[in-house]
């Protein structure tokens, strides 16, 4: 789920929201299924933003720290899936759009700047360089119909995955597994036919009937 619905269970969901989500679940399985550059230990702290949960006087909420690993670019600048570039690049390039939602929009300054830059027809090339480029590209991306399956196959398509491509557990502290295995247990006494439920299945998800 997303750290923006995550974060605030009154918001309605939206397209960005489901694309996000799919990137959550594309990093939680290459975190614990394929191997890559950090130890357990630090695979766990990754893990933690996908557990994160926390009641205040609005409910049960969370997605802190999924937020705080797109605005820092966290785990495409620490993790590497060695041998998958390909995984590496999607990964960053996904990070990358999604910490748009959660980035302090450019100054009215700045906007206009770039609105006036078009107007002048200035080279994309040097558009580039204006601070609100980058924003208004983002976002722009995000409400494109294609933008996400087209940005899975440019950066797939390119090369071969490697010719063995299991899946290869990881190993991940105890902590992580404990709260894990506890939330994996209220799945089994669910009450059927209530009209929303909040359930957990290690990625701090949500869903309603």
């Amino acid at each position: 789920m997303s750290a923006a619905l995550l974060r605030n269970n009154k918001k309605c969901n939206e397209l960005e929201d489901d694309r996000e989500s799919c990137l959550h679940v594309l990093t939680w399985t290459a975190l614990r299924f394929t191997d890559h550059t950090i130890s357990g230990s630090g695979t766990t702290r990754f893990l933690r933003a996908f557990d994160e949960e926390y009641e205040d006087e609005e409910g049960v909420r969370g997605g802190d720290l999924k937020k705080g690993f797109l605005l820092g670019r966290d785990i495409p600048r620490v993790v590497k899936f060695d041998p998958r570039p390909q995984l590496d690049a999607l990964i960053d390039e996904l990070t990358e759009t999604f910490a748009v939602r959660y980035e302090k929009p450019p100054s009215t300054k700045d906007l206009q700047a770039l609105e006036d830059a078009r107007v002048a027809n200035v080279p994309e090339s040097i558009m580039t360089n204006l601070p609100a480029w980058n924003y208004r590209k983002h976002l722009d991306d995000l409400a494109a119909p294609s933008w996400f399956v087209d940005t899975f196959r440019r950066n797939l398509d390119p090369d071969f995955w490697p010719p063995s491509d299991k899946a290869r557990e990881q190993p991940i502290g105890t902590g992580s597994s404990k709260k894990r295995a506890r939330e994996q247990g209220k799945l089994g006494v669910r009450i059927p036919g209530t009209k929303s439920q909040r359930l957990s299945d290690g990625s701090g998800s949500r869903s309603g009937s």
